[in-house]
C-alpha cells in the first residue's frame, strides 16, 4: 500500500465522522540523498513519508483540537478515534474555521535540482565544496539535498500539492592550525555562498587564538549572522512579542498600535512568500494562507503572527504566522569608528523572549583593527535592535533580507 493510499483511506474516515467539525491532512513525500566524508567517507539514499494532521471538535464549553500521525498501513480508525478523545480533554474557546483563501504564489524548488539524480547531485556538491575549501582542511563534512513532495486536504475541499528542494550541508575545516564550522541551509544550490562561508569559516578560525575584548564599554556594531545567530538571534525578542498567545496572556511588553521602545525606528515583516525561502509555504500546517504582512512599522507594532484558530478568535484573518524576515535598509553605512567593537559571530546567545534581556558571548570580532575573540554582551535586545542604526548596504539569505550591519550603540562587555 502506497502513501496515497494510506492518505485516502486516512481522509475517508475522517469524511464518515459528522462530529468532527474541521479536519486538515498533510502528506509529505521526502526523497533524499547524502554523503560525509573527511575522517569517514559514507553515503546514502532514502525515501520516507510522514502522514499527520489535525482534527477539531465541537461541545457545548468549546472546541477541542487534536493532532495526529498515521504510520504506514496504520489502523486509520484508531488513530482517528484517539485523536477524538485527546481533542475532547483539551477543549479551549469556542472558534470557526475561517474560510478558504488562495494559497501563497511561491517558488520553493530549485530548477537545478534533478529528483532522479540526487546521488549524482551530492557528488557535485561535495566537489564543489572540496574546491571552495582553498586552503583549509576538510575535517569532516555531511551534505544532503533532499526534495519535499507536500499535499494538503481539508474537510472543505481545499486540495493542494507543491514541492520543495533543501539542501543541508555541515563542514569543519582546520586553517593556520584551528578550527572553523560552516553551516549552510537552502532550498537553492545557488544560495549556499560557499565562497562566502569559507572564508567566514577561514577567519574564525584563525581568531580562534585571539584574546577578549578588554572589558570596558564600546560602541557595538552587529554584523547579520551575529544578529540572526542560530536562526532569528536577536530578533527574537521582537518575534515574540508577534505571539498571540502571549498577547492574549498579557505576557507582551507591547500591544498593536503602541511604540516597542522609546525612539524606535525598527520596521520589520514578516514574508512567508519569499521566493525560495526556508520558511516560505503556499499554506500553513492547517490549510491557512501564507501571507506577508507587517509586525513593527517605524517603530509601532502593527501585527501578530495569526494561525487559523488565533485569526477567527480575533476576527481577523490568518497570515501563516511568523516565518522569512524583511527589514528595509538604513540610511547609512558610516557605522564603524577605529574603536567600534565590531561582531562578526555569536558563540552563543540566550535571550528571555517574554522580557526582551539577553545574554551572548562573543565568538570572534574586531576592534579597530585587532581581532578580539571572547568577552559577553548582555542589555536589552528589544530596545536595542528597536532603536539600531542600519546599513545601506543589505544582505539576502533563505531567513532574512536586511541591513548587513547593525548599530547598537553603548554596550558594556564583561
Amino acid at each position: 500500500m502506497t502513501a496515497d493510499d494510506d492518505q485516502a483511506r486516512l481522509v475517508r474516515a475522517l469524511g464518515r465522522h459528522a462530529d468532527i467539525e474541521d479536519w486538515t491532512v498533510r502528506l509529505t513525500s521526502t526523497r533524499s540523498a547524502w554523503r560525509a566524508w573527511g575522517d569517514r567517507d559514507q553515503r546514502g539514499a532514502a525515501e520516507r513519508t510522514h502522514l499527520t494532521g489535525e482534527l477539531h471538535r465541537d461541545q457545548p464549553k468549546g472546541r477541542g483540537s487534536a493532532t495526529f500521525a498515521l504510520a504506514a498501513d496504520g489502523d486509520a480508525q484508531r488513530v482517528i478515534d484517539d485523536a477524538m478523545v485527546r481533542a475532547d480533554d483539551a477543549t479551549g474557546p469556542v472558534w470557526r474555521t475561517p474560510s478558504p483563501a488562495a494559497p501563497a504564489k511561491v517558488e520553493l524548488a530549485d530548477p537545478a535540482i534533478d529528483p532522479s539524480a540526487l546521488a549524482a547531485q551530492v557528488d557535485a556538491l561535495a566537489a564543489a565544496v572540496d574546491a571552495a575549501a582553498g586552503g583549509a582542511t576538510i575535517v569532516r563534512a555531511l551534505v544532503e539535498i533532499a526534495v519535499d513532495e507536500l499535499a494538503l486536504s481539508t474537510r472543505r475541499g481545499r486540495r493542494a500539492g507543491w514541492r520543495a528542494t533543501r539542501v543541508e550541508l555541515s563542514v569543519e575545516v582546520r586553517h593556520a592550525g584551528a578550527t572553523g564550522q560552516l553551516e549552510r541551509r537552502a532550498r537553492r544550490l545557488v544560495d549556499l555562498d560557499l565562497a562566502g562561508g569559507f572564508a567566514a569559516a577561514r577567519i574564525a578560525a584563525s581568531r580562534a587564538s585571539a584574546a577578549p575584548a578588554p572589558p570596558g564599554v564600546y560602541e557595538v556594531v552587529l554584523r547579520a549572522a551575529a544578529l540572526l545567530h542560530g536562526g532569528t538571534g536577536l530578533l527574537d525578542a521582537v518575534i515574540a512579542q508577534a505571539d498571540p498567545d502571549l498577547d492574549r496572556q498579557g505576557l507582551v511588553r507591547y500591544h498593536v498600535g503602541k511604540p516597542i521602545a522609546d525612539g524606535a525606528t525598527l520596521s520589520l515583516d514578516s514574508d512567508g512568500t519569499l521566493p525560495f525561502g526556508w520558511w516560505s509555504a503556499p499554506l500553513g500546517d492547517a490549510g491557512e494562507p501564507v501571507r506577508r504582512f507587517p509586525i513593527v512599522t517605524d517603530g509601532v507594532a502593527t501585527g501578530l503572527g495569526l494561525d487559523a484558530r488565533e485569526a477567527a478568535l480575533r476576527g481577523a484573518q490568518p497570515n501563516g504566522g511568523v516565518r522569512g524576515l524583511v527589514v528595509p535598509p538604513g540610511t547609512t553605512d558610516d557605522l564603524i569608528a577605529p574603536t567600534t567593537l565590531v561582531v562578526d559571530e555569536l558563540a552563543w546567545l540566550e535571550v528571555e523572549p517574554t522580557t526582551g534581556w539577553f545574554r551572548a558571548a562573543i565568538a570572534g570580532g574586531t576592534i579597530g583593527t585587532t581581532p578580539v575573540g571572547g568577552g559577553v554582551l548582555r542589555g536589552d535586545a528589544l530596545a536595542l535592535v528597536a532603536r539600531a542604526r542600519r546599513s545601506r548596504a543589505v544582505i539576502a539569505t533563505p531567513r532574512f533580507r536586511g541591513p548587513a550591519l547593525w548599530h547598537l550603540g553603548a554596550l558594556a562587555v564583561e
